[in-house]
């Protein structure tokens, strides 16, 4: 099988084939075996059990030379590449706060061109291309930042009559309900991993949404993105850029 044919395999229909899998999996480590890492950073059994399923599942069904690059596995970058992050959010699910969720962006190149998908195993909330729904003009939008960035006191001064925003967990999570229209725009202010955005941003793009990295527009796949970070449609990005940069 070559690249190209890899990429015409739906991902997004492999994944839901495999959804009581990957509930029976997260039902087993519902309470969480922590282990910080030398960055100060946890990481669960779950992180690992989801990892090793989604690989294994991938590689089964789609093609076994696929390279993986998650924060587990970043040795190699080499296109094909699946950027896999299977649990966006460790801390919402060690808070038990369903706001968190596995995210797989298929990349064929470094242009953000392939497919995204996105579940939420707590909510039963799956993002694809079946859910994708397109931006709408409105004279108040709604947006979703960092919950920690929110606690830290970020965003609370940064609410006014055009954009308001609410703290949401999982940058993952939030680009996956902003590509199915339930958000208006996704902000962080904190860098991010190609893992952690690569399917989002894979569907917000097939949704008509843009990803801007430091005032720019971003159309290269990196390993890594410096903020302010913003996905919204076009529209919105200057005065969104002069409130929260």
């Amino acid at each position: 099988m070559d690249k190209n044919s890899l990429l015409r395999k739906s991902l997004a229909k492999i994944m839901i084939e495999h959804i009581d899998q990957i509930k029976s999996i997260v039902a087993f480590h519902i309470s969480p075996a922590i282990t910080i890492k030398t960055d100060g950073s946890p990481v669960t059994a779950l992180d690992l059990a989801l990892s090793e399923y989604v690989e294994s599942v991938v590689k089964e069904e789609m093609n076994p030379a696929l390279t993986f690059y998650s924060e587990e596995k970043y040795d190699i970058w080499k296109f094909p590449l699946l950027a896999l992050d299977p649990l966006d959010g460790t801390k919402e699910f060690i808070a038990k706060r369903p706001e968190w969720a596995v995210s797989i962006g298929l990349l064929e190149a470094e242009t953000f061109k392939g497919e995204g998908w996105i579940f939420n195993p707590m909510t039963d909330e799956c993002f694809s291309e079946e859910s994708l729904k397109a931006f709408s003009q409105k004279t108040c939008y709604a947006g979703e930042v960092s919950r920690s960035e929110w606690e830290k006191g970020l965003f609370t001064h940064n609410n006014g009559v055009t954009f308001k925003v609410a703290p949401m967990g999982s940058i993952a999570y939030k680009l996956g309900r902003l590509s199915a229209g339930k958000t208006d725009f996704v902000i962080s202010l904190r860098p991010k991993n190609i893992w952690d955005i690569a399917g989002g941003t894979l569907l917000c793009h097939k949704a008509g949404y843009k990803f801007y990295s430091q005032g720019q527009e971003v159309s290269k796949v990196q390993k890594l993105y410096q903020p302010p970070l913003i996905w919204c449609h076009e529209s919105l990005i200057s005065e969104l850029s002069a409130q929260f940069s």
